[in-house]
């Protein structure tokens, strides 16, 4: 009893299936024009007919060994490429470890550059022509030399030295 359930379920599904991709009507139609035709021409009927079933093996075997190669050759690529992936990232994580250290770095060095130089600029009077020398609280002093060229930049050297 149990068995002939899950037939019948087994069926049901089956079926609800088949109603999904091919309609009944469009089912029934077909049926039907098959049955007319093998009434109305029995020998081309019974020769497609025998064509059919001894081509059907074949013609199945060859569709699942397509799929299968298919499916071989798509999973096969899959592992390859996640393979070398694998690789690249190996060389990847290292790589971008050493570029963003690099980064921090010169971003560290740019900030105290900066820093400095505002540091420098205002302790360091702006309006200087010739040599001009500044105490700073370390005690330490400041040595700026200024030419006049002609150009409008002129020529600067600047050194920190020892105030004694």
């Amino acid at each position: 009893m149990a068995a002939q359930q899950r037939t019948s379920g087994i069926f049901a599904r089956t079926q609800a299936l088949v109603d999904r991709v091919v309609s009944p009507d469009t089912r029934g139609r077909f049926y039907s024009n098959v049955g007319t035709f093998s009434h109305e021409q029995p020998l081309l009927a019974t020769f497609l007919f025998i064509q059919l079933i001894l081509s059907f093996t074949p013609l199945a075997l060859f569709i699942s060994f397509t799929i299968g190669t298919l499916l071989l050759s798509l999973i096969t690529a899959l592992v390859f490429s996640l393979f070398w992936i694998g690789v690249a990232l190996l060389v990847l994580v290292p790589t971008l470890f050493i570029t963003v250290s690099l980064g921090i770095a010169v971003w560290i060095w740019a900030v105290t550059s900066f820093l400095v130089a505002r540091w420098v600029y205002n302790v360091v009077p702006i309006n200087v022509k010739g040599k001009a020398e500044m105490g700073l609280p370390n005690g330490k002093k400041v040595v700026v030399n200024k030419r006049d060229g002609w150009t409008d930049t002129g020529e600067v050297k600047g050194e920190v030295v020892d105030g004694h």
